[in-house]
């Protein structure tokens, strides 16, 4: 069954209030899937149309105050705006005060037969006290509410909030999948194979390896996953002062680092190696700092400095 054959078929029972979980990888349409649900129950079209409506809210990682800057700028200077805000840097977390203003919203009364609609997106980037926050409104739901969390890594949520749900999962796309999907897209590119398998099933993932010259950061990275005393510290550190720089190039560096470490764990597995668990703990650790790293304002650079030069360390 399809998530919208799922879901419509919750409608047709009537049960569609209350709070549901939409996960997947990036790239697999769960923006796409909540704007068309929405605009379903208010409207009775199935379409992804994210314009004004009264009776649906968004909630997600907003422009820094820099890049309104930027914008009020370029409209000022008469320049297009719209394509350029997905370029622009966003907050890292959702605070509590954008929780409560949704739960604000949520409380009004909807018109007779209507839906307040509540959509957060991503809700991984919830900090600890926005995720509590929320936990209220998924305990107690207003009627005629429905609350839409989207989430591409639901291990980084309060399993109180997942337990709370009820969930559609959009599943990965399989290898071939993706490389028929960039052999269509970039046909000039000379690394697709290996962009597909760092995909890891993600179509948006895939996308914005191309776009960004994410490979780079990839061999990058790779060069200096070496033992500790081959590593030129100067020369990481300025590496890693560029990635942090920009927020798609830091997404890509913990995605390659998590891919590294699979991969070598694997490797070690298949030989029995006794570095496989302690590289596996490492990964444990690397997976839970990420999470942390903007949650609780950590120093980035030192964080990811202390990451590479930990796995060196146990790289023979």
């Amino acid at each position: 069954m399809t998530p919208k054959e799922q879901i419509l078929s919750v409608i047709k029972k009537g049960k569609i209030s209350g709070s549901w979980l939409i996960s997947g990888p990036m790239g697999t349409g769960k923006k796409e899937f909540a704007s068309s649900l929405a605009n379903f129950l208010t409207t009775g079209e199935w379409i992804d149309d994210r314009s004004y409506n009264p009776s649906i809210k968004w909630i997600e990682c907003g422009l820094t105050e820099e890049a309104k800057k930027e914008i009020q700028k370029m409209i000022l200077a008469g320049k297009e705006v719209e394509e350029n805000t997905k370029t622009q840097a966003r907050k890292k977390i959702i605070s509590i005060e954008d929780i409560r203003e949704g739960i604000q919203f949520l409380s009004l009364k909807p018109s007779e037969n209507e839906y307040r609609i509540l959509i957060v997106s991503l809700a991984e980037d919830m900090n600890p006290n926005a995720a509590n926050a929320l936990l209220k409104i998924l305990e107690e739901p207003y009627p005629r509410s429905v609350l839409i969390l989207i989430s591409q890594n639901t291990g980084k949520l309060l399993p109180t909030i997942g337990s709370r749900c009820r969930k559609i999962v959009f599943p990965q796309k399989s290898f071939e999948e993706i490389l028929l999907y960039l052999q269509k897209k970039y046909p000039t590119n000379k690394n697709n194979d290996l962009i597909a398998e760092l995909a890891d099933g993600s179509i948006g993932l895939a996308d914005m390896i191309c776009e960004i010259n994410g490979l780079e950061i990839y061999q990058k990275l790779n060069a200096f996953l070496l033992p500790l005393n081959q590593i030129n510290i100067e020369q990481l550190n300025q590496f890693i002062e560029n990635v942090i720089k920009d927020a798609q190039s830091y997404e890509l560096f913990q995605i390659f680092l998590i891919y590294y470490l699979r991969k070598k764990i694997k490797d070690l597995a298949i030989q029995k190696h006794p570095k496989g668990e302690i590289l596996l703990e490492i990964m444990s650790d690397v997976q839970n700092l990420f999470n942390k790293i903007d949650k609780l304002n950590l120093d980035k650079k030192q964080s990811l400095m202390n990451i590479v030069l930990r796995i060196a360390g146990e790289i023979e």
